[in-house]
């Protein structure tokens, strides 16, 4: 049996929060983006429930916009003092603070959490040869660059129950069919006059999520993507012509339904 997601979430709701947020924004001067950030976050959370066999488990976002703002305002300025070699640290307090927040109660009662070990150092490497090869091979290593940082960050996410670590996380794809998905996509891409887009980009859900698996408790599932080229074409088409139409009001509708694409054709199953 697999385990798949629900997103109740509306437009109208969405609409609320990227209005208040965008004018707090606004008013301000940027300050109040990382509270809007939390908010969202945790409104996309809430509003998602996991179906598993065994029951529907719950998300929780626990962050607060506060330590966001001070891991943002350290980052950003310890980064241009450094010429951008701090942004591999600054990455890695982000996704510290968005995965330390990320909490999971299972049907039986069980509290999961999720727990970031990656180090700005290790980082740091990655992507300075990732940038290396990707510049000397005129950006055709840049597949097997995004399949090992995928890897890299995967590998460092870890599922605690406590101070107890019960699962992990690992991804097995690699550069070369990853390649051939982005060249065959741009070029159709570009034939198609962008019609093609919505295929492609089906297609990269599903090479990351077959891609990546998760272990609990001994337990290995592989990921899934059952969403098709033809229905997000539709959405997408829809979405855009709406928010033009509207001066922009839709786009809280647009992006609730890209969520909902997303999250309830993603399915876990286990392994074969």
């Amino acid at each position: 049996m697999e385990t798949r997601f629900q997103f109740s979430g509306t437009g109208g709701a969405l609409f609320v929060k990227f209005l208040v947020g965008g004018l707090l924004s606004a008013i301000t001067f940027g300050i109040y983006m990382p509270w809007f950030i939390v908010n969202l976050t945790k409104y996309i959370y809430e509003n998602t429930t996991i179906k598993t066999p065994k029951g529907d488990a719950r998300l929780e976002f626990k962050g607060e916009g506060g330590t966001l703002f001070g891991t943002y305002l350290v980052g950003m300025i310890l980064t241009m003092l450094t010429l951008g070699i701090y942004s591999a640290w600054f990455m890695t307090n982000i996704a510290k603070f968005f995965s330390g927040n990320t909490h999971c109660t299972a049907a039986s009662g069980r509290q999961f959490h999720l727990q970031y070990n990656g180090t700005g150092g290790a980082l740091f490497v990655k992507v300075l040869v990732g940038y290396i090869l990707t510049m000397v091979t005129i950006g055709i290593y840049a597949p097997w660059f995004m399949c090992n940082l995928t890897k890299f960050f995967s590998e460092n996410t870890a599922i605690m129950e406590g101070q107890n670590q019960v699962g992990s996380f690992d991804f097995v794809g690699n550069g070369g069919p990853l390649f051939v998905t982005y060249l065959v996509g741009m070029l159709l891409t570009g034939i198609t006059f962008g019609i093609y887009g919505a295929w492609f980009a089906v297609k990269l859900f599903k090479f990351f999520n077959e891609n990546s698996e998760v272990t609990v408790e001994g337990e290995t599932y592989r990921g899934g993507f059952s969403g098709t080229g033809g229905n997000f074409f539709v959405l997408n088409l829809v979405g855009y012509l709406l928010t033009v139409v509207t001066l922009g009001i839709y786009g809280a509708w647009y992006y609730c339904n890209l969520i909902r694409f997303q999250l309830e054709n993603t399915t876990v199953g286990s392994r074969t």
